[in-house]
């Protein structure tokens, strides 16, 4: 999230907690909170050369003289860095706000390997995978966690949460409506090769989505999830956009997916006692 946010093509708003009133969006922080596992000057150049005077960095390793070595997850995979939101160059100033979103991204990072790099939700769906929030946990992200675990996090947050779900679900579909926005699932996660859909990859699906792109982009269902995803996007590897293709057998892509799609049904149980969530369950996955 630190990372897609952080684009010098666009201006940086804030890092993490955002409100939504009347006027627009605007940020509830000063600084930012970054995974540094892997980051190179190359992939990130923004977090990297934020990391100087001011920062702080945690967990991560540095040998007898001062050096850093990023790629170094011996201790942990959670490695971070918190720095002030002014050592990032192209920021909104002065102060964090801006207008209404026209385009809201759920982010999630699959370690199953089955949802797409990224689909356009309709309004039911939209409302459906807000209140799932669903994410994995990785291997060595957190102390216990020795292979990839499903989390779901009530609209992406669950912690920080002092309402029933379903109003903060009413209040972002209200939002939307006035601005005629649309949402999109995007995936960080993996996908059949075994690897992690690169960022490269994910910041062209950005790109596409703030330019529109997928308004007009052909589109297949993904079946089980009843998702559309894009056959094709400018700077995209298409090999990538359907994930069954990325499994030399599908048959591997069909269990997984129907394993995953288990797990939401299951979680979404407990918003079928209300008539609004009951009709909602037709815009989740069919087991």
């Amino acid at each position: 999230k630190t990372t897609l946010s952080t684009d010098p093509k666009r201006q940086l708003i804030g890092d993490d907690e955002h409100g939504w009133d009347d006027h627009g969006v605007f940020n509830f922080e000063g600084g930012c909170y970054a995974k540094t596992i892997n980051l190179s000057a190359e992939a990130e150049p923004d977090i990297f050369h934020a990391i100087k005077r001011d920062a702080l960095l945690e967990n991560v390793a540095v040998d007898a003289n001062g050096k850093i070595d990023y790629d170094d997850g011996s201790k942990t995979e959670n490695t971070r860095v918190s720095y002030p939101i002014y050592h990032i160059d192209n920021i909104v100033k002065p102060v964090s706000k801006a207008g209404h979103a026209t385009k809201v991204i759920f982010l999630t990072a699959d370690a199953f390997g089955v949802l797409p790099p990224v689909s356009k939700l309709t309004p039911e769906q939209t409302r459906y995978y807000f209140l799932s929030g669903f994410t994995a946990k990785l291997a060595g992200t957190e102390r216990g966690i020795t292979e990839p675990t499903p989390t779901f996090s009530a609209c992406f947050g669950a912690a920080f949460l002092t309402l029933h779900p379903t109003q903060y679900g009413e209040v972002l579909t209200k939002r939307m409506k006035a601005s005629n926005a649309t949402a999109y699932l995007v995936n960080t996660g993996w996908n059949g090769t075994g690897k992690r859909i690169s960022i490269k990859d994910t910041r062209g699906i950005i790109d596409a989505i703030l330019a529109g792109e997928l308004e007009s982009a052909e589109t297949k269902n993904l079946s089980v999830f009843n998702l559309e995803v894009p056959t094709a996007l400018q700077g995209v590897d298409t090999g990538i956009l359907d994930p069954r293709d990325t499994y030399a057998d599908a048959a591997e892509w069909d269990a997984k997916a129907a394993k995953l799609a288990k797990m939401f049904v299951e979680n979404f149980d407990k918003y079928t006692d209300t008539a609004e969530g009951k009709a909602l369950v037709a815009a989740g996955p069919a087991v």
